[in-house]
């Protein structure tokens, strides 16, 4: 068994290297909200350019993504904040009706739980919270920190966009072709770009399956008379952009919310979502295609191992992470 490398196996390894050492940099420095901000960014402004450029050209399309993208941007920041307002209404009073119901099944069977009603949870809750309020004070910080590290990813995303309006500008540069200069930086393009395309068409996919999933929870909660429809709904849409564990949590969020109602309202929600979710599999297949199909244990390992190594964001970014590996593996020659 050999291994065929090719001639610019030297550069590629160099330019491999170095991307992995970019991303160990932002798991070391907890960059990964900024780099998942950026990457978002950049996608829809990349997007919404190549759309534009054929009906408008390249000067005015370009600008005008930057507009779309604001406007995007503005519309996710707004609903973010909604979803955060109404769910400290909403979790409240969902957990009102619920305790009561989970205390009862729970003594039943003989269940013993660190509260049996409402206000002990909030006991609960408030002595944990006294506990760790060193690290609470110290969470609150980086939080702050860390948005104006999201808005500074972003602007990164936005220059780097404009950036490649002035094309040529590298190598007009170069004094001479065939530098090693040049052709480091050529196969670290290929790399940012092959990992670009798996976020794009992983992270996008998720994006329209969620949408999808949205129009049709809405439909059922509206039908079915469900209160806090005005948190289920976005909610439903954000947590669903996050693959597997957000399905699960909107699950939970909306079985609890027809637990208020009555145990059939409940069950009915548990068994529509179930049915919706299965069909995402067909979506998933037609909407994504053949080519990033990868088995579920895979995206699971994947996602548990991002979720450790850096949290929400890397529950986002490790099914891209995992079609960009096998992308690359793909392109390696090989004899066997």
């Amino acid at each position: 068994m050999c291994y065929t490398p090719g001639r610019m196996a030297p550069v590629r390894l160099a330019a491999y290297i170095t991307f992995a050492l970019l991303g160990v940099g932002a798991v070391a420095y907890g960059l990964g909200p900024v780099l998942l901000a950026g990457l978002f960014s950049y996608t829809i402004l990349d997007i919404a350019n190549r759309k534009l450029t054929p009906r408008v050209g390249a000067f005015w399309a370009r600008w005008t993504a930057v507009l779309v993208f604001l406007l995007t941007a503005t519309c996710g920041f707004w609903l973010f904040g909604k979803v955060i307002r109404e769910s400290l209404q909403a979790i409240p009073a969902i957990l009102a009706k619920v305790v009561p119901m989970v205390t009862e099944t729970t003594a039943a069977y003989r269940i013993e739980l660190p509260f049996e009603n409402i206000e002990e949870l909030r006991r609960v809750a408030l002595d944990t919270l006294k506990s760790n309020a060193a690290d609470i004070s110290h969470a609150s910080g980086i939080l702050t920190k860390g948005f104006f590290h999201i808005l500074a990813g972003i602007f990164v995303a936005i220059l780097a966009f404009l950036a490649e309006a002035m094309p040529g500008e590298a190598d007009g540069r170069s004094r001479r072709e065939g530098n090693l200069h040049d052709a480091f930086r050529k196969e670290f393009d290929r790399r940012i770009a092959r990992f670009m395309l798996s976020f794009e068409r992983v992270l996008g996919a998720q994006v329209l399956i969620s949408a999808i999933n949205t129009v049709a929870t809405t439909a059922f909660l509206l039908a079915m008379g469900y209160p806090f429809a005005a948190f289920l709904i976005p909610a439903t849409f954000i947590l669903g952009i996050m693959p597997i564990v957000g399905n699960i949590a909107s699950n939970m969020i909306i079985v609890g919310t027809g637990l208020t109602l009555s145990g059939k309202h409940a069950i009915g929600a548990l068994i529509f979502l179930i049915g919706i979710h299965k069909a995402e599999y067909f979506l998933n297949s037609r909407i994504v295609g053949s080519s990033i199909r990868t088995p579920m244990w895979q995206t699971l390992l994947a996602i548990l191992l991002g979720e450790v190594v850096m949290g929400i964001p890397g529950i986002v970014l490790a099914p891209a992470l995992l079609h960009y590996a096998r992308e690359e593996l793909r392109d390696i020659p090989y004899e066997g």
